[in-house]
């Protein structure tokens, strides 16, 4: 079981919008992700997104921002890396199955984490934004 904590880095069995739209219900490996926590209005509704964080240079069509080495160096990950931010999965993190691991990386700074919450926020307004429901 993890606490969620926006900015928190966690290796979890990701599953990709495209692998869910062909019937596919589990990842098929684990990856590094990047928590967010988003607060409904009073503070009643929480959701927590999953963003993937990958080696491969995103396709054009593909909202992600590259990772700063120093952030990068924050939660051990190898440079180059990305994080995907037009597409998420959404769990509970305090009773999910899809946990790689029970010890987080590490966590990003908090003015990459706002970057990454805006970045998501562009794409959601754009309307090309992905989610996969885990929960």
């Amino acid at each position: 079981m993890i606490k969620p904590v926006s900015g928190l880095v966690i290796r979890y069995n990701y599953l990709w919008a495209r692998e869910s739209g062909r019937g596919e219900e589990s990842g098929r490996k684990s990856r590094p992700v990047c928590v967010q926590i988003i607060v409904g209005t009073g503070g009643k509704q929480r959701k927590c997104l999953l963003f993937p964080i990958t080696s491969q240079p995103p396709r054009p069509e593909t909202c992600a921002l590259e990772i700063p080495q120093t952030e990068a160096r924050r939660v051990g990950l190898a440079l180059p890396a990305w994080i995907v931010v037009d597409e998420w999965n959404e769990d509970d993190l305090e009773t999910t199955d899809c946990l790689a691991s029970a010890e987080p990386l590490g966590a990003f700074g908090r003015t990459f984490v706002q970057r990454i919450r805006e970045a998501a926020v562009e794409a959601i307004k754009a309307r090309r934004h992905r989610a996969v429901n885990r929960r």
